[in-house]
């Protein structure tokens, strides 16, 4: 058993046994997609944070400066997955919302990438030795075939997987090439993406596979990652239409991710003859990847059909709201899984090259994990444990409340 499976076997259990006590669990995260993968383990709803909390007609950059009106949570059990990526005011969000008497479970890796906004609660909290806690560090023998999980929890130990030999019974889901040149770097990940992967496991890349970098900026970058793989994987057509905004090009067939929450925008999913399967609603959320179907200059609107079965429309007026998504970056991919990751880690700055970073996008394959960088920068990585210092004061005020 993993961290990921430990942590999921934990959470059915906790349902199953409270649900047997008549109680009401209600299940959620931080990102659509987080919500999503959590519902898919569990086989139970669950909801973002905003949504569950009805916050998200509030535009985001200013649901902080607002007094939001909260809908109170109903639930005997709250359980909130990916915790490391709660902030600050979105915890204070919950904790308001929460009737006097309702259990609140938070499930999460403080080694992972800190929230994107303020603060460090998961950290925080666990430090403040306040709360009762349950770290998964044991991997048991059926994992330890895995040297994704292997590797994953050594790098997270500060130990090197480099060089090393590995047990005769471990599964080849790990692989590892040393390369600094830059031009060498993309060519490994073009030809990976284009055709070995596919060689080696039948792996197709808009079925299974997802690059990651640790930046936007470079030729490494997710920017020039998109234009290249773009190129290789889906290139112009005349069978194909294309919308240009701004420096990127849209094309039938890309893969974009959605780049902001929209609660608005109207989807649809299934066929609307079969009521049955027949879904529609509103909503795509911050990261939620799909695939343009069409393009349709007449309407001026782009199809996107979603990862989730979900399609929906986007104006030539809102394609703001979504990127190319062929090459992300490792913190946009935080709370989601694929199949099989190609990660490049090329020269950047050290703030950026952290143990943490390295983890997170390390954690991110379920199935087959290339990672390609040069010795000294993953090895610098790995010792690189100094998380940029944030100033919360919420650990202390803990400790002073309870004292």
């Amino acid at each position: 058993m993993d961290q990921e499976h430990g942590k999921t076997t934990i959470i059915k259990c906790m349902i199953e046994l409270y649900k047997k006590h008549g109680k009401k669990v209600v299940l959620c995260a931080p990102t659509g997609r987080a919500a999503k993968r959590m519902s898919e383990t569990t086989g139970e709803e669950a909801k973002t944070i905003h949504r569950l909390l009805e916050i998200g007609k509030i535009e985001d950059d200013k649901i902080h400066n607002v007094d939001v009106n909260l809908t109170p949570i109903d639930g005997d059990v709250i359980v909130i997955d990916e915790m490391s990526m709660v902030d600050s005011f979105l915890m204070n969000y919950i904790v308001r919302a929460i009737y006097l008497g309702t259990k609140l479970v938070l499930v999460g890796d403080s080694n992972q990438l800190s929230s994107v906004g303020p603060g460090m609660v998961l950290k925080d909290l666990i430090e403040s030795e306040q709360f009762s806690y349950v770290s998964l560090n044991k991997i048991f023998r059926q994992a330890a075939k895995s040297k994704i999980i292997v590797n994953s929890h050594n790098v997270n130990n500060g130990i090197s997987f480099i060089g090393k030999k590995s047990e005769e019974d471990q599964e080849n889901d790990f692989f590892y090439i040393n390369e600094s040149q830059s031009a060498k770097m993309l060519y490994q990940v073009l030809s990976l993406s284009k055709e070995r992967l596919a060689n080696y496991g039948n792996y197709e890349f808009f079925k299974n596979i997802q690059v990651l970098t640790p930046t936007k900026k470079g030729m490494l970058g997710t920017k020039e990652l998109n234009n290249y793989l773009q190129e290789e994987l889906n290139p112009k057509s005349d069978e194909k239409k294309e919308k240009q905004y701004g420096a990127i090009t849209f094309r039938e067939g890309d893969r974009v991710m959605q780049v902001k929450n929209n609660y608005d925008i109207y989807w649809e999913k299934g066929n609307s003859n079969n009521l049955s399967t027949y879904e529609n609603g509103a909503g795509v959320f911050n990261g939620e990847i799909g695939r343009i179907t069409n393009i349709d200059n007449a309407e001026k609107n782009i199809e996107v059909l979603f990862d989730d079965g979900k399609m929906a429309w986007y104006s030539f007026s809102e394609l703001d709201e979504i990127e190319l998504a062929y090459s992300i970056t490792i913190h946009k991919a935080q709370g989601s899984e694929f199949d099989v990751v190609v990660m490049v880690v090329p020269f950047a700055s050290n703030m950026l090259l952290t143990r943490n970073l390295l983890y997170t996008g390390m954690t991110r394959a379920k199935k087959l994990l290339v990672l390609i960088g040069s010795k000294n920068i993953i090895e610098n990585m790995i010792n690189n444990s100094e998380v940029k210092k944030r100033n919360t004061g919420l650990k202390y005020k803990l400790q002073l409340n309870n004292n």
